[in-house]
């Protein structure tokens, strides 16, 4: 019977059920069309900026002289003109028009304008680069999103426009978009013609300009593909190799133990292997294969050639697993095209080899010792396929997994590697040319997080099959599809990635499965085609071109023994403008870089840091828009964010309640390794929709969809619906499909004839749940629904390679109650588990924001309304009086001619030598300092009797702050952060602050810190500089560190790292941690928390009466940090332990401090700016202080003003 048209409820017979109606459904809008621009003049480039490779001038139109050859290009470091060598072009027409016009932008308010999941299909902001760009205008000329997606289609041309604007810059590259090279076909230049930049070693593209010196004309493009298309492949010289190609090399170590046999691992893997020879590369006929049984023993194979007159293979067994050794090392590969009958037979057999074992063991670590020895001298995979823990030999592992730490913060240790083995003979094998994929089956815990090392720095990969049973069809067919098509995937053999870009940028830090073998190349064994790689880019120097190029390359060898190299160039137009930035963000480009970032996170410092991360980032985004591009009011109750960004926050909720991230007790350990390990190697398009699963509504699905498309022959798919259960019928039935699994939701009112349509059944409940395959009727509706399902599985409609066969369950409803709320938990807006629902998420972030944004203006303001008088230029206009030090007052005023708010701080230090050293240190400090976090300096006045530095403004203190009101934990990140960022430059200078303290640290309406008051700062570069030092007043009692009161005679950097720990004391309670009256109160104080030092740290005390007084003392016990601030982040906690080391010595140091993983949201090593040493003699007025006079004091101050 054929579905009415109109989907369900059928318009005729059916009826819908009483009681319901339709969700509304908000019409999804329209992505905004950018604007029409103009032109730009194309820079001219150095003559010689290009060479030729070997064969380049058959491919360029006639024998060119040597030397002569002359190319100019528009390609990053090659900005240098030589008119000489120029040949003389006419200069365009559009050369004079105006820079173009870049993406608009389009704010929308995330409250009252809700998401639409259609958004999440749109395309990324267009490039638009200026007319002239690329020499022809093909459209190919520039790389399509499909291969490299940048996080911004608009680059900042500053370091300090990308900081301000809070956004990452990062490419997202996939250089392949299917399995196969027929499936996604790119222009191959097969004339071994290598043209690249003699400066950067950038190949030619099509941003290149090139000229035929021999005709004396441009040279003909169509003749060049890599000078039409941004995507190409050359085929490599013989200088592009290091050794002949080797053959395509497969060795399977397969687990032959009693849990393999019984769950039909081994004779499945045997059947697939043996079904998919045929499918196997093997262009060549060189491609070779091995395998090796493995349980507590080592089984080898030695497999005779077709034809031999003894055509059974040999099975040879070492049981030496300390030192596995190869019986016969020259029979254990076989050529597939010369052994394929007797491989197969072999696969026959093997099954039955083991069939009767009850070996529980798993070698499987020196399996893979024992693989590596094999196929080492020419590199290849290693293909694991398991289904028992590894127990025995290399690299053993135990059974670790306890439930009652699952969704508590000791959980983070599950997903960290249990043996350093895996991780070192996986670099092992990366520097081999040996690759590792692991393929493991299991219903019992089988540590993923440890095994998945293999993978991870191989170029590898993962897969996970928690539970499978061959008994079970839908199992036994989803690995055999997958594994023949893993078999059949093409890969490129000793590989190595580099992304090269434009003079300013500098690739910075790499995510994916790979091993850095230096700063900037990334190696693989074998390059995989269904994984992607995230590369941060860093700007390094002020970017003046309107365009930069990124070009990543990818030299390999293919299946075929052909050295190849693939080249994608991705050009970009330049900005100065915040505006330009933010609309031309991609945020699934944004939404993969912070997903790769989030599982460095997790593993490195937990996953709540990781989750909060997140949230900081979103929090801080918003804040940001607001702040810069919204006028900056925090009044109006709405979320202020660009429409191109829309998506963001709830991308960003997704992912933390993806299942590799979400805060759970009930995910077991293994899956939620593999969840990771899918979060950092997915493809772009395959990674969104994993973040965010897709979900159709086929009930009422529109009347082409499920059908081919009449154009293109597509199956036509149901416009995607929102996740959230108030999107969902009871009588509807949706497929809900995260690309790895897939559900098909029967509602629990759903329509009889619905059921028979598409199940075959008469009633719904005699409809089987669970995992199964949809039955195959002569009916419209279930042929249109089975095309929906296999369309969504459809990877390369998606411009991605793709193993995986996602299973399908069904889910009543009204069913199986864990098998529902597993299927509810792809429901990202809907509250589930421990998550919050997209309502309640935007309502935190929110909430986050206006404390970000509000918490110092809350503040009473520092001073009364009192006006002081005093003499300063006329260009100023006192204010009030904001603050009162021992020996100066400081006022706010304002600039008049700028208008700009400043604080001035009248000194009067003529009076007492001590005052003159103190206002001379920090005028020289002060100028010295060039920082975020360190108060500058504006203006220096000299009246009569004293001196005033005119000083940025900050409306408050970190003492007021703490006074008045509690800070939140993100807080005390944001200003610890700070705090050590600013040390951290006074640090690498070789300057000790000695006075850090909470009002000694000053904050703005932006939470903006800075550090001030360097008046008893001294330098830390040698002791001897340094004698005496301790003997005058150093730091505010409170936070002074014990070796100050113990001894005299040294003194370290470490002095400031305990000031910080006191300060963070007291951010976390409110109240100072040491609050001594007098030096032994301060003393006692100390030891009352931290104990008695420990022998180790008794004899660290220098000064023997130090030690004499100590030891007096009654023997006191630590006090935990837990039970002093028992409402603290544990991390929190932990760096506040280091801080507060009793012993300088051990002591956390300011650049280990930064590194901490509970200042990983803000941690950057390329923002952290460091100083230069004080030169020589910068402090020697304090070395000579006792011989000169005031009047000589004077002096120096008058010069330093002067200066």
């Amino acid at each position: 019977m054929a579905a009415p048209q109109g989907g369900y409820p059928p318009q005729e017979g059916y009826g819908q059920p009483a009681g319901y109606e339709s969700p509304s459904q908000q019409a999804a809008g329209l992505a905004p069309t950018p604007a029409q621009h103009g032109g730009r003049k194309k820079r001219a480039y150095a003559g010689e900026a290009f060479e030729l490779g070997s064969g380049a001038n058959a491919g360029l139109g006639g024998q060119l002289p040597a030397g002569v050859a002359q190319m100019t290009q528009q390609f990053g470091a090659m900005g240098v003109t030589d008119p000489h060598l120029m040949p003389p072009q006419p200069v365009p027409q559009a050369a004079q028009a105006p820079r173009p016009i870049l993406n608009h932008l389009y704010p929308t308010d995330l409250l009252t304008q809700p998401f639409n999941v259609a958004e999440l299909d749109y395309p990324p902001p267009p490039i638009v680069l200026p007319q002239g760009t690329s020499v022809y205008p093909s459209p190919t000329a520039n790389c399509p999103p499909k291969y490299v997606r940048s996080t911004l289609n608009a680059v900042p041309t500053t370091h300090s426009l990308l900081k301000k604007s809070k956004l990452p810059f990062a490419l997202v590259i996939q250089p392949y978009g299917a399995l196969h090279d027929s499936e996604d076909q790119v222009p191959v230049i097969p004339d071994q013609v290598i043209s690249r930049c003699r400066r950067c070693r950038s190949y030619i593209n099509p941003f290149a300009f090139d000229w035929d010196t021999t005709l004396q004309r441009p040279a003909d493009r169509a003749l060049r593909p890599d000078l039409n298309h941004a995507v190409v492949e050359f085929v490599a010289p013989q200088e592009y190799m290091v050794r002949p190609p080797q053959p395509l090399v497969y060795l399977f170590l397969i687990d032959v133990s009693y849990a393999s046999v019984t769950n039909g691992l081994l004779a499945t893997s045997a059947r697939c292997i043996k079904e998919s020879l045929e499918r196997i590369p093997n262009a060549d006929r060189r491609t070779r294969l091995g395998f090796i049984a493995v349980d507590s023993s080592l089984h080898y194979f030695s497999i005779p050639r077709d034809g031999s007159e003894n055509s059974d293979s040999r099975m040879l067994v070492v049981s030496d697993l300390d030192e596995p050794f190869l019986p016969i090392p020259g029979d254990l590969l076989v050529t597939l095209s010369e052994c394929r009958e007797n491989i197969e037979t072999f696969l026959d057999k093997l099954q039955e080899m083991f069939q009767n074992t009850q070996n529980n063991g798993c070698a499987m670590g020196s399996a893979l010792r024992a693989g590596y020895k094999l196929i080492a001298p020419v590199g290849g995979k290693m293909t694991v396929l398991s289904s028992s823990l590894p127990n025995i030999g290399h690299g053993a592992l135990t059974m670790r997994e306890d439930k009652k730490v699952l969704g508590t913060s000791k959980e983070s240790g599950l997903l960290q590697t249990a043996n350093s083995f895996y991780k070192s003979f996986a670099v092992e094998c990366s520097k081999a040319q040996v690759s590792v994929d692991m393929f493991l089956f299991s219903s019992q815990y089988q540590d993923v997080a440890s095994l998945s090392n293999l993978p991870r720095y191989t170029g590898g990969q993962t897969y996970f099959y928690p539970g499978w049973n061959a008994a079970r069809g839908e199992d036994a067919i989803k690995f055999a599809r997958e594994f023949s098509e893993y078999l059949s995937s093409e890969i490129g053999l000793e590989a190595v990635l580099r992304v090269r870009a434009t003079t300013g940028l500098r690739m910075s830090t790499f995510y994916g499965n790979f091993f850095n073998r230096s700063s900037d190349l990334c190696a693989f064994p074998a390059f995989p085609r269904d994984q992607a790689y995230v590369v941060e880019v860093a700007i390094d120097e002020t970017v003046t071109k309107p365009v930069v190029c990124m070009q990543t390359a990818v030299l390999h060898t293919t299946c075929n023994g052909e050295r190849r190299i693939r080249v994608l160039t991705l050009a970009l137009p330049t900005t100065q403008s915040l505006a330009d930035v933010y609309a031309s963000a991609d945020q699934q480009a944004i939404a993969t870089y912070f997903s790769h970032k989030a599982v460095e996170r997790a593993l490195g410092s937990g996953l709540e840091p990781a989750r909060e991360a997140l949230q900081a980032k979103a929090v801080e985004l918003l804040a940001t828009y607001r702040k810069e591009l919204a006028g900056g009011s925090v009044s109006g109750g709405g979320l202020q964010f660009p429409a191109n960004l829309r998506g963001l926050p709830v991308l960003f909720l997704a992912l933390i309640k993806n299942l590799g991230l979400r805060k759970s007790a009930q995910i077991p350990t293994d899956m939620r390794s593999a969840a990771l390990c899918l979060l950092s190697t997915l493809p772009l398009p395959l990674l969104i929709q994993y973040i965010y699963p897709k979900m159709y509504s086929l009930h009422d699905m529109p009347d082409n969809a499920g059908l081919p498309d009449e154009q293109t022959g597509e199956i036509v798919l149901p416009p995607p619906v929102n996740l959230s259960s108030e999107r969902v019928v009871p009588y509807g039935l949706y497929l809900i499909d995260d690309g790895q699994t897939q559900f098909l939701w029967v509602g629990r009112d759903a329509v009889p004839q619905l059921i028979v349509d598409v199940f075959g059944l008469p009633d719904k409940s005699q409809l089987r749940v669970g995992k199964q395959n949809l039955p195959d009727l002569d009916n419209d509706m279930n042929q249109r629904v089975r095309a929906v399902i296999e369309k969504s599985r459809d990877h390369r409609s998606k411009g991605c390679g793709s193993i995986v066969v996602p299973h399908l369950y069904v889910v009543k409803e009204d069913g199986e109650p864990g098998l529902r709320l597993w299927a509810q938990t792809m429901l990202v807006e809907d509250r589930a588990d421990q998550g919050v629902s997209l309502v309640q998420w935007m309502g935190n972030l929110q909430e986050k924001f206006r404390q970000s944004t509000n918490m110092v203006q809350q503040l009473p303001p520092q001073g009364g309304s009192r006006k002081i008088s005093f003499n300063v230029s006329d260009q100023y206009e006192i204010q009030d009086v904001i603050g009162e030090g021992a020996y100066g007052v400081v006022c706010s005023a304002i600039h008049k001619p700028s208008g700009q708010k400043v604080a001035i701080k009248k000194i009067t230090p003529f009076d007492h030598s001590m005052f003159c050293l103190r206002t001379l240190r920090e005028m020289k400090l002060l100028r010295y300092f060039n920082h975020e976090n360190i108060i500058s300096i504006l203006d220096i006045q000299r009246p009569r009797n004293y001196e005033s530095f005119n000083e940025e403004l900050m409306e408050t203190d970190m003492h007021r702050v703490i006074r008045t009101q509690d800070l939140s934990d993100d807080h005390c990140q944001y200003f610890i952060y700070q705090t050590l960022r600013a040390l951290k430059a006074m640090h690498s200078a070789n300057v000790l602050h000695r006075d850090l303290k909470p009002s000694n640290l000053l904050l703005n309406a932006n939470c903006d810190l800075k550090v001030c008051d360097f008046g008893l700062a001294r330098s830390a570069a040698s002791t001897d500089d340094n004698s005496g030092f301790m003997t005058e007043y150093v730091a505010t009692r409170w936070y002074r560190a014990p070796e100050i009161m113990l001894t005299f005679k040294e003194y370290t950097k470490a002095i400031d790292v305990w000031s910080v720990g006191c300060i963070l004391a007291e951010m976390l309670s409110g109240k100072p941690l040491f609050p001594g009256k007098d030096y032994h109160h301060q003393l006692t104080l100390i030891l009352d928390v931290l104990g008695t030092p420990t022998m180790e740290d008794y004899y660290g005390i220098k000064s023997r009466r130090a030690r004499e007084y100590i030891r007096s003392l009654p023997f006191k016990k630590k006090i935990p940090f837990k039970a002093l601030f028992p409402k603290a982040n544990d991390l929190a906690l932990d760096l506040l332990e280091r801080l507060l080391a009793f012993n300088p010595a051990k002591r956390i140091t300011v650049e280990e401090a930064l590194r901490h993983p509970y200042l990983e949201p803000y941690h950057d090593p390329e923002d952290e700016p460091t100083a230069p040493p004080i030169p020589e003699g910068f402090f020697d007025f304090d070395k000579n202080k006792d011989a000169l006079s005031k009047e000589q004091l004077k002096i120096l101050i008058y010069e330093e003003i002067m200066r």
